[in-house]
């Protein structure tokens, strides 16, 4: 029988956290799966303490712990370090499951027998800014059928709506990389590391999940930061794997400044006629700019004391 355990990060966001408290509460149809949630407090203030007490009255077994170590590597290694499960599934503060969610990972892993299930990701506006034109940029679709295997695309993963067997990835004491702690990428160098050793990937491809975007990041400005990080992780993963693949990073950054030098003059050219088409263009140069500006000193922060995501 299936034991999983359904991890969640959270720092200072606690009406989204009781968002998805509620939706990770509701899943049915587990087929015998024993289920706990594991709520990671990564605020010095404790601040979803109340929440988790608020929950755990009733129902599966909820545990709080509190990591104030600030850093999102920091909580998601102590919430691996205290899960009980066989299965770990992560679900981002700011992401709601439909009730069938964990059921459709189940049966995708059962399946396929793959280590790691990934499953889609759609974008909604919290209060009254649409999220319009911004939605891909805070998504996940892919287009393959269900039970497709993704390890080939694993730059373009990450762990919010996955599902990993503990045994097989997520192992040792600190699985996500914590000097990428406010930065991020952690994610991305686990998975690298994963595809590495041969681990297999699979796309859940009707396991989706709600992201919740705050309208503090619906903006082009916090869209090109992003954009530039995600360039930056796309180059330094390679750096940082042991041993490192020199020979991608040249080959990255020439991408890179390709990208931006394309991207910066589409944006020049639309910016007269089509404002959504040049900024379009103009995130995609600051992505490329990333692949070349790729070293510590350039990157900015994201999460952690950072507080932008």
């Amino acid at each position: 029988m299936d034991v999983v355990s359904i991890v969640v990060p959270t720092l200072n966001r606690p009406q989204s956290l009781r968002r998805a408290l509620a939706s990770a509460r509701a899943q049915q149809g587990l087929g015998g799966a024993t289920v706990e949630i594991v709520v990671i407090d990564n605020s010095r203030e404790e601040s979803a303490r109340p929440v988790v007490a608020a929950f755990a009255q009733e129902g599966w077994p909820l545990r709080y712990v509190s990591e104030p170590r600030p850093g999102v590597a920091n909580a998601r290694n102590a919430g691996i370090a205290a899960a009980r499960g066989d299965w770990i599934a992560f679900l981002d503060d700011d992401e709601e499951a439909p009730s069938d969610w964990l059921a459709r990972l189940l049966a995708t892993a059962r399946a396929t027998g793959a280590d790691a299930v990934f499953g889609p990701v759609e974008a909604r506006a919290e209060g009254a800014t649409p999220i319009g034109e911004l939605a891909p940029y805070f998504s996940r679709r892919i287009d393959r059928p269900e039970g497709a295997e993704i390890a080939d695309l694993a730059a373009y993963l990450g762990t919010n709506n996955s599902m990993f067997r503990k045994t097989r990835c997520l192992e040792g004491a600190t699985p996500f990389e914590t000097s990428l702690n406010e930065t991020g990428g952690e994610d991305s160098l686990l998975l690298k590391r994963l595809v590495l050793h041969d681990r297999r990937f699979a796309w859940a491809a009707a396991a989706g999940v709600i992201e919740w975007a705050p309208e503090r990041r619906l903006n082009w400005a916090y869209i090109r930061k992003r954009k530039f990080l995600s360039g930056q992780i796309r180059v330094f993963v390679h750096h940082m794997l042991g041993p490192a693949h020199w020979a991608q990073i040249p080959l990255w950054m020439a991408v890179g400044l390709a990208q931006f030098v394309g991207g910066g003059l589409a944006a020049l050219a639309f910016w007269p006629i089509s404002r959504a088409r040049a900024e379009r263009a103009a995130a995609s140069a600051f992505g490329g700019l990333g692949k070349v500006l790729w070293t510590p000193r350039f990157r900015p922060a994201l999460y952690g004391s950072g507080l932008v995501s």
